[in-house]
C-alpha cells in the first residue's frame, strides 16, 4: 500500500510536469517583443467576436497531434485596445492589413466590423501607414480594406462585391410530406421565426422587412467604401450594377485597389517602411501577439488588487437558451444572471455594460437575465447596454431596462414579438408503425408532448398565454423606453428595424460602440480617469485549461465548418443551419422572442 501510494504521488508530480510541458511548448509568450521600425500586421485570417473566447484543451490537442491550429479567435475590445496601444507605440512604424475573416458563430457581425473600421481610423490619426494586400477578398474583407491607405492585390486576385441576400430554407413542405405536425402560436405580422417550417416562402410582410434592412445595409456598405476610396457613390453604385467580378488588373483600373504587385515585391515594400529582418523579411510583430493578454500570474496578482473601481462589460452572444452554458453560439439565461450576480456583490464593480449580440431566444431565459438587470438597478449601479450586430427580441427585451442604450446605425433590433411551436410526429411514426399511448389524470396532462397535436382548447390556451407575454414585453418597452403603449404596439408586431431606425423611433439613445458604452458607463459612475475595465467573460489563460483537467465541465464546443468551395458541406451546412434553430427552442413553455433569419454579418454570409 505504501509503494502504490508513493508511487501515484509521484505519476500525479510527473503528470503535471508533462501536461505543463506541452503546454508552454504549444502556448507561445504573447508579450510584443519587437524592435524599431516594426510593422505592426493584422491579419483578418480570424473569428472576431465581441465576447472573449475560451482558450480549449482539445484545440491544444488537435495542435499536438495533427500539428493544423484553428483560426485565432480575437474579440473586439481587445483588437481596439491594441490599435490604439499601437498608435502611441514608437516602435510600430505602420499597420500591414492581409488574410480574410473565417467567420462562426456569431463572430463577424456588421456592425462589429464597423467598430474595427472605427479603430483603423483612429490609428491612421496617427500619420503612420496604413497598407492592405489583398488575394481574393470577401465583401467584408474589402470593406476593411477599403480603409488603407495604400490597397494592393496579388496579380491571380480578384474582388467580387455582388451585393447582399438573406437566404434561408423552407421546410414547411417536406415536414408535412414526412408527416411532422407543426402548430403555430405567435403575435404580429411581422414575426416571421416560424415560416421555414410551415411555409415555403417569406411571407409577403417579412419579405418587405428584410427587403428594406439589407438596401439600406448595402448603401451603407457602398458609402464607406466610396468615402474611403474616394469615389463618387453613384458612380460607384452603378458600376458594381453593371459587373460585381473583377479581376486584379480592371479592380486597379477600376479604382477598387492601388496596384498589382507579388507578394515579394510587397515585402520589399513593407522593408521600406521599417526594416529587414532574416525571418519574415521585414522586421513584423503579429498582431495576436500584440494583444494585452495577461498571463496566468499576471491574472492572479491583479485579481488580487482591491480599491480600483471598476466598470464591467457582462458579454451576452448567441441565442438565449433556458438553463446554463455559454459557447458564443448560444448563453444560458441563468448564466448571464449569475454573473450579473456577481458584479453586483463586487464592491470594486461601480458600473456595469451589457453588450448584446444575441437574436433572442427563450422568454424564460430573458426574463431570468431580466430580472437580474433589475437588482442591479436596484442597488443604483449604473446600467448601460451596448448593442453589437444584432439584439433582437429576447435580445431587446434585455435590453430595455438601463441607464442609456447604445447602438450602431447598422444594428439589427426591435423584433417585438412572441410565437410559440408546437411539433409533434403522430403522424410520422405511424408510417413507420410507431404509436403512443397515455394513461393521464387530467385531459390536458400530456399537452406538452410530441406524440401528438394540440387540441383547439389547448391551441386557445397556449396562445392566450404568447399573447399575456406580449402584453408584458409592449408594457416593459413603453415603461423603460418612456413611450405610449400605441406607438409601441405599432413598432412592434415583430417588425425589425436598423439601429438607425431605432434611434429615430426612441428604442434607442444614441450611436456608439463598446468603447463608447464604457465611458458612458464611468461618466455616470463619476470615475475618474485609470478606472479598470474587467470582461465577463475573461479570456482563459493556459494555467486555467490547464485546471480544467480536474473539473467535469458542461462546456457547448464550437466546431467549425467545412471550406466555402466544399459543396456537399455548403449543402450540409444548410441542412444543420435549418435544423439547429431547433435547439435553441427549450424553454419550459415553447414561448420564445427570437429572429431566427438574422446570421452573423447579415447578407454578407450565406
Amino acid at each position: 500500500m505504501a509503494v502504490t501510494f508513493v508511487s501515484s504521488i509521484l505519476f500525479a508530480i510527473l503528470s503535471i510536469f508533462l501536461i505543463g510541458a506541452l503546454i508552454s511548448s504549444l502556448v507561445k509568450d504573447v508579450e510584443p517583443k519587437h524592435v524599431s521600425d516594426s510593422i505592426l500586421t493584422l491579419d483578418l485570417s480570424m473569428n472576431l467576436t465581441d465576447r472573449p473566447s475560451g482558450f480549449r484543451l482539445e484545440d491544444l490537442t488537435r495542435q499536438a497531434l495533427t500539428e493544423k491550429t484553428n483560426p485565432p479567435q480575437l474579440h473586439l475590445w481587445e483588437v481596439l485596445k491594441a490599435l490604439e496601444k499601437a498608435k502611441e507605440d514608437p516602435k510600430v512604424e505602420a499597420l500591414f492589413i492581409r488574410g480574410g475573416f473565417l467567420p462562426s458563430g456569431y463572430g463577424c457581425g456588421y456592425a462589429t466590423i464597423h467598430e474595427l473600421l472605427k479603430g483603423i481610423e483612429d490609428f491612421k490619426t496617427s500619420k503612420k501607414p496604413v497598407v492592405g494586400y489583398a488575394r481574393n477578398p470577401s465583401q467584408l474583407d474589402y470593406l476593411v480594406y477599403s480603409t488603407c491607405d495604400q490597397l494592393s492585390i496579388d496579380p491571380s486576385g480578384s474582388v467580387i462585391l455582388n451585393g447582399l441576400a438573406s437566404q434561408s430554407m423552407f421546410l414547411g413542405e417536406a415536414l408535412d410530406k414526412y408527416g411532422v405536425g407543426m402548430q403555430v402560436v405567435r403575435t404580429g405580422d411581422f414575426k416571421g421565426a416560424v415560416e421555414p417550417f410551415t411555409s415555403t416562402e417569406f411571407s409577403p410582410e417579412n419579405r418587405e422587412q428584410i427587403n428594406r434592412l439589407i438596401r439600406a445595409r448595402w448603401r451603407d456598405f457602398l458609402t464607406t467604401v466610396s468615402q474611403n476610396r474616394g469615389m463618387e457613390f453613384n458612380s460607384l453604385k452603378e458600376m458594381l450594377e453593371e459587373n460585381f467580378l473583377y479581376r486584379a488588373e480592371d479592380a486597379v483600373a477600376a479604382g477598387l485597389v492601388d496596384d498589382m504587385v507579388p507578394y515579394d515585391q510587397m515585402i520589399d515594400r513593407l522593408i521600406e517602411l521599417g526594416s529587414p529582418d532574416e525571418e519574415y523579411g521585414f522586421n513584423e510583430i503579429k498582431f495576436v501577439k500584440y494583444l494585452d493578454r495577461q498571463d496566468s500570474s499576471k491574472a492572479i496578482s491583479e485579481s488580487l488588487m482591491e480599491g480600483t473601481p471598476k466598470v464591467q462589460v457582462v458579454y451576452v452572444e448567441g441565442s438565449i437558451v433556458d438553463g446554463w452554458g455559454d459557447d458564443g453560439n448560444m448563453v444560458g439565461g441563468h448564466e448571464i444572471a449569475s454573473r450579473l450576480r456577481k458584479a453586483r456583490a463586487n464592491e470594486n464593480c461601480k458600473a456595469i455594460v451589457l453588450r448584446v449580440n444575441s437574436p433572442g431566444g427563450s422568454v424564460s431565459g430573458s426574463d431570468a437575465i431580466l430580472q437580474e438587470i433589475r437588482r442591479v438597478r436596484g442597488e443604483n449601479i449604473p446600467f448601460v447596454v451596448s448593442m453589437g450586430s444584432v439584439a433582437a427580441s429576447g435580445g431587446y427585451w434585455i435590453s430595455t431596462e438601463c441607464d442609456h442604450l447604445l447602438a450602431s446605425e447598422q444594428t439589427i433590433t426591435g423584433s417585438i414579438g412572441v410565437f410559440g411551436l408546437l411539433p409533434n410526429l403522430k403522424s410520422f411514426a405511424a408510417g413507420y408503425g410507431v404509436y403512443w399511448d397515455a394513461v393521464k389524470t387530467h385531459k390536458h396532462s400530456d399537452v406538452m408532448t410530441l406524440a401528438r397535436p394540440k387540441t383547439e382548447t389547448e391551441i386557445k390556451m397556449i396562445q392566450e398565454y404568447v399573447d399575456d407575454i406580449y402584453g408584458k414585453f409592449i408594457k416593459l418597452v413603453a415603461n423603460s423606453r418612456n413611450l405610449d403603449e400605441k406607438k409601441v404596439n405599432r413598432i412592434a408586431e415583430g417588425r425589425v428595424w436598423s439601429g438607425l431606425d431605432a434611434k429615430r423611433i426612441g428604442l434607442v439613445d444614441e450611436f456608439g460602440g463598446l468603447q463608447d458604452a464604457i465611458q458612458k458607463a464611468a461618466e455616470l459612475a463619476k470615475l475618474d480617469p485609470g478606472y479598470g475595465v474587467e470582461e465577463i467573460p475573461a479570456v482563459e489563460t493556459p494555467m486555467q485549461a490547464l485546471e480544467e483537467i480536474f473539473s467535469v465541465s458542461s462546456d457547448l464546443s464550437i466546431k467549425t465548418s467545412p471550406g466555402s468551395g466544399d459543396v456537399l458541406g455548403q449543402i450540409t451546412r444548410e441542412m444543420k443551419r435549418s435544423l439547429s434553430f431547433l435547439q435553441v427552442l427549450n424553454d419550459p413553455r415553447h414561448a420564445y422572442g427570437i429572429l431566427p433569419w438574422y446570421r452573423r454579418g447579415f447578407g454578407f454570409v450565406d
